[in-house]
């Protein structure tokens, strides 16, 4: 990661602190952000602390990127790109920049050509994340080798660099003809376009998703993807299949829901249209711009 930070122009300063005690760090942060004179911070974390955000925040402005809305933050600017993150009650003390509007997906999903879905589906895209401990993309396989399909179709079931049933699968994707295991992949974009419908944990992936205009069927597999599922589910952009954590047939239910999806043109094309007008993957720009605007940045 360094190297590749670096590669980009950027510096790179390695802490040496366990990222989930945040304020074990600030007698290495402090200093540096003192020889730095930072226009602004921006912290993206799960594990930050009011004392550590307001150490932060003494040294220069804050911007803190949000999903949850812990307790009130000691932050200048808070940024949620969550689709429900215009609904959530924040305290009217500081700037807020809401919605997907500002999600900053990669560059290959930035303005791309709006699509039609096609009627008939021919190839289908599995993602599970990066590490699947509860072993989704195993249980697809497994369900697919068990329940070929009736007709030609491709499953691209795309494997995390963390998977730790990658041996499993691929012994037994060998004998399912209708699956091709995707690893290390780099058109992510390219590999979504390509297909005509998907299924995928209720993280960032599925901005991509609207960015790309693929309709998909979502599931949880972490506390932090519950709101985000369900606000997918209630804008009728993408049905959720539940949790994996609380359902013993959870790869059936996603089998099921994607199932009444694949036999609906008509809601996949409404469905397509609503993701697409969503998401225009401009968001990094967007986001980059106020912040610039706000602490006068030289972007």
């Amino acid at each position: 990661m360094q190297p590749l930070i670096r590669q980009r122009g950027y510096e790179c300063s390695v802490l040496g602190t366990g990222y989930d005690h945040m304020e074990n760090e600030l007698p290495a942060l402090l200093p540096l952000l003192e020889r730095m004179q930072p226009s602004c911070v921006i912290l993206d974390s799960y594990f930050v602390s009011q004392n550590y955000m307001k150490a932060v925040r003494s040294r220069a402005p804050l911007v803190y990127v949000d999903d949850l809305n812990l307790f009130d933050y000691p932050a200048d600017v808070v940024v949620n790109v969550t689709l429900y993150g215009k609904k959530i009650s924040y305290p009217a003390n500081k700037t807020y920049l809401l919605g997907p509007r500002y999600i900053p997906l990669r560059r290959q999903f930035q303005a791309l050509e709006m699509r039609m879905p096609k009627e008939q589906i021919k190839q289908v895209l599995i993602s599970t994340g990066g590490t699947d401990q509860y072993h989704v993309a195993l249980g697809c396989v497994s369900y697919l080798q068990e329940h070929p399909p009736t007709f030609e179709m491709m499953y691209h079931v795309v494997l995390g660099s963390m998977n730790q049933d990658v041996e499993k699968i691929w012994e037994k994707a060998e004998k399912v003809p209708c699956v091709k295991l995707h690893q290390q992949v780099t058109d992510m974009c390219g590999l979504m376009r390509k297909c005509d419908i998907a299924v995928s944990a209720a993280g960032t992936t599925l901005y991509e998703l609207c960015a790309c205009g693929v309709p998909a069927v979502t599931y949880v597999l972490a506390d932090n993807q519950i709101d985000g599922a369900a606000a997918f589910q209630e804008a009728g952009i993408m049905p959720c299949a539940g949790d994996v954590r609380e359902e013993p047939e959870f790869v059936r239910c996603i089998f099921s829901e994607l199932h009444r999806l694949m036999d609906d043109w008509e809601a996949r094309r409404e469905i397509s249209a609503r993701m697409q007008n969503l998401v225009d993957g401009m968001g990094a720009e967007r986001l980059a711009a106020a912040i610039s605007e706000m602490f006068i940045l030289n972007i």
